[in-house]
């Protein structure tokens, strides 16, 4: 007696569970769940996959001392890209590099005219979510607070 497979052999209920368990093996796969320091950084520089490895960030508007201070026609433009790769350049033509290796700080080192001239920033990120960042200079006698939308 030839024993051949076919469908009329399986009752359709246990077709369907064994479809249902197939299908869940199958779609089931492990995500990772970003840390909060990596999940800032996402928000500030993008996530380096297809199309998001960059954010630029437009200045919006500055306090100095805790009070609003009047943006110039060029600050208006001012405007900071931040690559996921960890380097930044800014409207005026300063470039770097940047990092958070903790949360809610933000530093950037500025590379100058000389290769050997390098600049150290440190900021508190206040605020970062898809469509702003709010910076406070540290380190400064003088208060600075940058608040940016993003711009792409």
């Amino acid at each position: 007696m030839k024993s051949t497979f076919s469908l009329n052999s399986i009752s359709i209920p246990k077709f369907i569970v064994c479809f249902l368990i197939l299908s869940t093996l199958v779609s089931c796969t492990k995500e990772e769940v970003a840390s909060d320091i990596d999940f800032q950084r996402h928000l500030v520089g993008g996530t380096g996959s297809f199309q998001n490895t960059f954010k630029i960030w437009k200045l919006d508007s500055m306090a100095v001392d805790g009070k609003a201070y009047a943006l110039t026609t060029n600050q208006k433009k001012y405007t900071k890209k931040f690559y996921h790769s960890g380097a930044y350049i800014d409207s005026d033509g300063f470039a770097g590099t940047w990092e958070i290796s903790e949360l809610n700080a933000l530093n950037h080192v500025t590379t100058g005219a000389l290769a050997t001239t390098k600049l150290t920033s440190k900021y508190e990120i206040v605020e970062v979510n898809s469509a702003q960042l709010n910076l406070k200079l540290l380190n400064t006698t003088t208060k600075y607070e940058y608040f940016f939308i993003i711009s792409n």
